[in-house]
């Protein structure tokens, strides 16, 4: 990973993945971060953004103001309790609009009752609720529920003056998962194992950033539609004072997270666009189309690591030859995570980005 703090009056996107996951680091100015999703690099199994932190100097106990997790995908919130825990002044942002883990999670109620579930994502929520209620109310509520256009912060550090502020979800995503909510529950009894949940990309916390003169558009994985929802109601309804210079592409750049309305109303023609990639073979993401889109719409993109996963090296091969039946599927370790690092200082116009390998231009 980079190394090297950012000066106070810089401003800092550091995007992390894939590993198992995603995950973003904002500096604000001032010493002030946010967190947003989290992301384990697969060959040591560490959260990679807390490493990151620690190895710049961030005090990570008081500096770290929030750790948003979008929404309720494993490639997304893998080790977000560990972010949490070690971030202690840290409120802590999920959907207002809960799908079925996290309401389970909050609720209390155990996952075996209902079958079919991810045990991952109960298993997570709930040690964040549960550090949520050891860290008690006696200063400041630990966590946030984010409805579109909701404030999540609102911070000065002389000179600059930083907000976060949610895009998504909105009502009718709320309203939609309110009764995916109330059908499990009837159902329950009945079909103990079956559920019609809402897609929680439908439910992902977009994030829109401001600090110095700087505006920051972090799309989580939130859909383009449908009607009325999604980038379609972001749209509709938002309208910033100016337009974001660096984009964190939704949904790994795929055409369902594409909305023509952001890139016209939303982002500068100047945007320097970020992404990770979603690896599952064939269906992996970006496709060659989905780049060809991104370059012909940013002033430069990149990428935390290549969509599709390399074939093993020859050393590889012979290394499994050589192990015989004990050796299946062998590849090289591909899980560990790229770094984007885009900063640019208060005052500047431009994003100097460097990258960590396997993190490339798009």
């Amino acid at each position: 990973m980079l190394d090297g703090a950012p000066e106070q009056d810089t401003i800092e996107v550091s995007v992390f993945g894939p590993g198992r996951g995603e995950s973003i680091a904002v500096h604000l100015g001032g010493g002030d971060w946010i967190v947003v999703d989290s992301c384990k690099n697969q060959v040591t199994k560490r959260v990679i953004v807390l490493d990151y932190l620690r190895v710049i100097g961030v005090d990570v106990e008081n500096k770290v103001h929030l750790v948003v997790a979008t929404h309720a995908h494993d490639d997304h919130f893998a080790g977000i309790s560990a972010v949490f825990e070690a971030c202690r002044s840290a409120r802590f942002v999920c959907p207002a609009a809960l799908g079925i883990p996290e309401f389970l999670a909050l609720t209390d109620l155990e996952e075996r009752e209902y079958a079919g579930l991810p045990v991952r994502a109960y298993a997570e929520y709930r040690k964040v609720f549960e550090i949520v209620e050891e860290r008690g109310f006696a200063s400041f509520d630990p966590i946030d529920f984010a409805m579109a256009k909701m404030e999540l912060l609102n911070i000065r550090s002389e000179p600059l003056i930083s907000r976060v502020v949610a895009l998504s979800p909105c009502s009718r995503a709320y309203k939609q998962a309110q009764r995916a909510i109330r059908k499990a529950y009837l159902a329950s009894s009945e079909s103990p194992g079956y559920f019609r949940s809402v897609d929680p990309n439908q439910l992902a916390v977009a994030l829109w950033v401001e600090t110095a003169e700087k505006r920051l558009l972090l799309g989580a994985d939130l859909l383009k539609g449908p009607r009325g929802s999604g980038w379609d109601a972001v749209v509709a309804s938002f309208r910033p004072d100016s337009r974001a210079s660096l984009f964190k592409i939704p949904h790994h750049g795929s055409s369902n997270a594409h909305w023509g309305g952001v890139w016209s109303n939303l982002v500068a023609r100047e945007t320097t666009a970020v992404l990770t990639p979603f690896r599952l073979g064939a269906k992996s993401i970006p496709k060659e189309t989905d780049r060809e889109r991104i370059l012909s719409l940013a002033a430069d993109a990149y990428i935390s690591a290549p969509a599709l996963i390399a074939a093993s090296t020859l050393a590889v091969r012979r290394e499994a030859a050589a192990m015989g039946p004990l050796a299946r599927s062998p590849r090289d370790p591909w899980g560990v995570p790229g770094q984007i690092r885009a900063r640019s200082r208060a005052g500047a116009p431009e994003w100097v980005v460097e990258l960590d390998p396997p993190a490339q231009h798009l």
